[in-house]
Parts: structure tokens; C-alpha cells; sequence
């Protein structure tokens, strides 16, 4: 993994939205079906992430090989699945956003305490 890859996922948090989504997505199938193979038809739809942004989001994610795709057929579409270096990544970037949203929370105190 290249650190521009992990900056450019913590400067767009839709994108680590998107992929967190699929990775929940093949993990909750999996319990339900242990032949699951990994690949989840694609998103619509992802909590937090505007419409218009998923098509470039899943395109980014593929460039830096975090999303995979396959196409099933002309009527089932397109199907997408988290790589292994997407996998690896999202722990890392879970605790960097963390960090960073601790961080964030604790300047905006600190300045609120000296406007008081």
C-alpha cells in the first residue's frame, strides 16, 4: 500500500464509506451463506455518499486496487468485491479517522474554551 493511496482515502471519507460498505456487505453474507463467494452486486445506494458520486467513487477504489469488479451478465450487472489490500487498509484507515475525528473534536474545545 503507497501512502498516497492511504491519504487520498482519509482526504475523501465517502470513499472509505463506500468501501467499508462493501466490506460489511461480504462479511454479513458470509455468516448468512459460507459458499459465499465474495461478490456483492453493485451498490446503489451507500449511507453518508451522494448518488452522483458513487460511479466515480467506485472507479477511484478500483484504480487503487481496494474494489474489484466483475461482469456476471448484461442482466445481473456488475458486481463488486473488496481486494485483499482493501481489507488491510480499512483497519488503518478506521483508526486514522479516529484519530483524526479526536483531534478535530479537541481543537474545536479548546477554541470554544477560549472564546468563553
Amino acid at each position: 500500500m503507497i501512502d498516497f493511496e492511504l491519504e487520498q482515502m482519509i482526504e475523501n471519507p465517502e470513499w472509505c464509506l463506500v468501501l467499508n460498505h462493501y466490506s460489511q456487505q461480504q462479511l454479513q453474507t458470509k455468516k448468512q451463506d459460507p459458499e459465499f463467494d465474495g461478490w456483492i452486486i453493485r451498490q446503489n445506494e451507500v449511507e453518508g455518499v451522494a448518488l452522483e458520486h458513487l460511479p466515480r467513487i467506485h472507479g477511484k477504489l478500483i484504480a487503487f486496487d481496494l474494489l474489484k469488479f466483475q461482469i456476471s451478465s448484461r442482466d445481473s450487472g456488475v458486481f463488486y468485491k473488496v481486494t485483499r489490500a482493501g481489507q488491510k487498509m480499512l483497519p488503518k484507515l478506521q483508526k486514522m479517522l479516529q484519530q483524526q475525528s479526536a483531534s478535530e473534536q479537541s481543537e474545536s474545545e479548546y477554541s470554544y474554551s477560549k472564546s468563553a
